[in-house]
């Protein structure tokens, strides 16, 4: 899927927004691993569904700054949005991270930027979305769902 602007990344965030909801609604955890190089687009995708969760703080930019921590609260329960971003991680240090319990915890959203540092550790299910910057203001969109068994692609 090609985005040319950000009100199309808008659009496509709040349309993955409700498949997100949808999927907590029957599962009560998501892991989303981002991929994309710098300046692709990662980071104001996760701003846009944090928004449409209504999270009321700004998501920024984790640069610097290895895990941050929001709650939202969805189908009358109390849910929390890990915003992580593996940049400055090398991949052998992940599992330093001690994530293992958080991510087999229910009522956790996931979200995690230069997540293909971290697949090689996680167990399905988890969404892979891959963000590859065209042009200054075009962004080209994949969106798989990895179960135990199969690929699922939601985005081409």
């Amino acid at each position: 899927m090609k985005l040319n602007s950000l009100k199309a990344t808008k659009k496509f965030s709040k349309a993955f927004t409700k498949f997100i909801k949808n999927y907590l609604k029957k599962h009560n955890k998501l892991i989303i691993l981002f991929t994309g190089h710098l300046g692709s687009g990662k980071t104001t995708i996760i701003k846009e569904i944090a928004k449409n969760l209504k999270i009321p703080y700004e998501i920024k930019s984790l640069t610097f700054i290895l895990w941050q921590i929001y709650s939202f609260v969805l189908y009358k329960r109390k849910y929390t949005l890990h915003h992580i971003d593996l940049y400055r991680i090398n991949p052998k240090d992940i599992l330093k991270l001690n994530l293992k319990k958080y991510l087999q915890s229910p009522y956790n959203l996931f979200v995690i930027e230069w997540g293909e540092k971290m697949i090689k550790f996680l167990k399905p299910p988890f969404i892979l979305v891959e963000i590859k910057k065209i042009r200054r203001n075009q962004r080209e969109i994949k969106v798989e769902l990895y179960l135990k068994n199969a690929r699922k692609t939601l985005i081409n």
